[in-house]
């Protein structure tokens, strides 16, 4: 294994340039990102929020408030 290294070292050297290294670095292969690079991926990701899933749990609460107001008005 550390034939194959050495010599992906040495062919690193003779081939790339800087740009080569550039792309190596700031954009990775995996199919997460879609063309973004690492750090576009840091910022725009999921946050982690402290508390919770606060907005699931106010969109449900609203959601049956409106369905307890259409259920009275239609039993009007």
């Amino acid at each position: 294994m550390s034939v194959d290294t050495e010599s992906l070292v040495v062919f690193e050297r003779d081939h790339y340039d800087e740009y080569d290294y550039y792309n190596l670095e700031e954009y990775s292969c995996g199919a997460g990102g879609k063309g973004r690079t690492k750090r576009e991926i840091e910022l725009n990701g999921n946050r982690h929020v402290p508390a919770g899933h606060e907005r699931k749990i106010v969109e449900k609460l609203h959601n049956s408030e409106m369905k307890r107001r259409r259920s009275r008005s239609s039993s009007n």
